[in-house]
């Protein structure tokens, strides 16, 4: 495990010296989306009243560290769940949650999920061109996780019943699925994630940036549980801690210390900025980004009170969310919903950065 505070402190005793050019740097960014359910209710009960959807995600980072010349070294955690499903299997959910009547057919329950927990270091390195009008910035983060899961059950499930043909492959640190092969030591786990940004001035009042976040995503875990294979018919029936099957059921687990060692992989996630000042008191921004296949667009009004701050206020496609901030070029802090009531919320963004130059 990384230890952030011990990390800070050498480096900052180390090259306080260099004035001007030493920054301590601080971002925190969080936020959720779920489309079926607002995000308490998607969370907790599954009760409100059901919305089309096939998608949900949380992502969230804290980083702390020092910038010095271009190069910036800090500490990271992070926790990241993306979730893929049917509408079908939100209605089946639904339904299940709410004790309500399913018809008789066949629900197709298409299920896909990664999460993942990590604290690890970061570096990265500002590559300046053409007079610094275009800045490059690989950065490599390498972490340590014992908590995940990568899981995949596709098929249908036939009414309430629990009857279907199922398809799964699931590895995990902790079973939430089954709930009966959690591994008796949780996996260790290490990896590496790369993100690369680029940000171009192209004359004084235009200005575009591209980031690519987990261009590269990658952990290697020893001691994993999984469960793999094919249900027909009787996929399951819980009887206290145990599972009794049917002999149509042939699965593979990690039963009887049976764990395995398993590599997870997040999905990049791309984002296109586009900024154009029209005077000295307003600016608009252009936002775009992608995120596996949910597609987002935000516009954004800025009023600049002078050479330093600014305000700013937004509305995003897809979440239908509106952001209201404030920022200099040293700090900023903004808040993004859709709903002010937060138990009615699709979702929810806060969002800071802090920079000290020494």
């Amino acid at each position: 495990m990384t230890k952030p505070n011990a990390l800070l402190l050498a480096m900052l005793f180390s090259t306080s010296s260099y004035a001007n050019d030493f920054e301590i740097i601080n971002n925190f960014d969080s936020e959720i989306y779920t489309e079926a359910q607002p995000v308490k209710s998607f969370l907790d009960e599954f009760n409100k009243p059901l919305e089309s959807g096939d998608s949900a995600f949380t992502f969230n980072v804290f980083e702390l560290g020092v910038k010095y010349k271009g190069v910036s070294l800090g500490a990271q955690s992070r926790y990241n769940y993306a979730l893929e499903f049917d509408p079908d299997t939100a209605l089946f959910t639904y339904l299940e949650k709410n004790d309500l009547p399913f018809e008789r057919r066949n629900y197709r329950y298409l299920l896909k999920g990664k999460q993942s927990t990590t604290h690890g270091v970061f570096l990265a390195y500002d590559v300046s061109l053409f007079d610094n009008s275009l800045t490059i910035t690989p950065k490599i983060t390498y972490y340590q996780s014992a908590h995940f899961q990568d899981a995949s059950v596709d098929g249908t499930v036939f009414s309430d019943e629990i009857k279907g043909d199922l398809q799964t492959q699931y590895f995990f640190s902790k079973d939430i699925l089954f709930k009966s092969f959690t591994p008796e030591q949780s996996p260790e786990g290490k990896g590496y994630s790369f993100d690369l940004s680029i940000d171009w001035q192209i004359s004084d009042d235009l200005n575009v940036s591209l980031k690519a976040l987990d261009l590269v995503n990658e952990t290697k875990y020893e001691g994993v549980g999984y469960v793999n294979g094919v249900t027909t018919d009787v996929p399951f029936i819980e009887e206290g801690d145990s599972i009794v099957t049917s002999p149509s059921i042939r699965l593979r687990t990690s039963a009887f210390n049976r764990e395995v060692d398993y590599t997870f992989e997040h999905d990049a996630r791309y984002y296109l900025d586009v900024s154009y000042r029209l005077n000295g008191r307003v600016s608009f921004d252009v936002f775009t980004r992608r995120f596996y296949k949910d597609t987002f667009v935000q516009g954004n009004v800025n009023y600049h009170f002078n050479d330093s701050w600014r305000v700013f206020s937004g509305y995003e496609s897809n979440s239908k969310a509106v952001e209201l901030g404030v920022a200099n070029e040293y700090f900023g802090f903004s808040v993004k919903t859709d709903k002010l009531d937060l138990d009615d919320a699709h979702y929810a963004n806060i969002n800071w950065f802090v920079r000290l130059v020494l």
